[in-house]
């Protein structure tokens, strides 16, 4: 092990001794249901949900190497006034979303949410049509920095479905991690639909 790759592991370590008795759960292969949304996962991810604290109850997170290498955004739907990233404080609230919004202000919906989660100079990119089960959705992918200063690469499918928000979004640092993933995460924004 190169000591590159030591340290986000011993960041992931330190990570999961302070969640304390929280624990990482199992995701396996085949449907995986959030509320009223399912993914297909073609292969086991762990379910950090339980150790991640700026996540709401309605908003699912899974990892394949830990939560600083890959994260795995996966919502119910959100009612108006909901937000994907509780906020740390009232003096900084997270973007919460509303009946209606316009497909930029979708995309500005979870862009501004990355960047809730302390990543800095998010930008949108590649902006394409998509489909959530019969609805119209919409892709796009991002980039960010952490505020160490590693490149971010991400993707996204939102969807505006029977007034509720889903969001699948897939954030990872660029170099190996994001390309490792993509295609598995390509398969799962593919399989996302409501259930009845």
């Amino acid at each position: 092990m190169t000591s590159k790759s030591i340290r986000p592991a011993l960041a992931i370590a330190a990570a999961l001794a302070l969640s304390g008795c929280v624990s990482v759960t199992s995701a396996p292969a085949g449907p995986y249901k959030v509320g009223s949304a399912q993914v297909t996962l073609g292969h086991e991810w762990s379910d950090i949900s339980a150790i991640m604290v700026a996540r709401p109850a309605k908003v699912r997170l899974l990892s394949m190497d830990g939560p600083l290498l890959n994260r795995l955004y996966v919502t119910d739907g959100l009612a108006p006034g909901e937000f994907m990233v509780k906020p740390i404080a009232k003096e900084r609230p997270t973007p919460t979303y509303r009946a209606g919004m316009s497909p930029n202000e979708l995309v500005e919906f979870v862009s501004d949410s990355v960047a809730a989660l302390d990543y800095q100079r998010v930008e949108t990119e590649n902006l394409r049509p998509a489909k959530f089960g019969s609805s119209d959705a919409l892709r796009f992918d991002l980039k960010a920095k952490s505020k160490e200063g590693l490149d971010i690469s991400g993707t996204a499918l939102v969807a505006d479905a029977g007034g509720k928000l889903y969001v699948v979004l897939y954030i990872a640092p660029t170099e190996h991690y994001y390309a490792a993933e993509l295609p598995e995460v390509e398969t799962i924004i593919g399989s996302v639909k409501p259930l009845a």
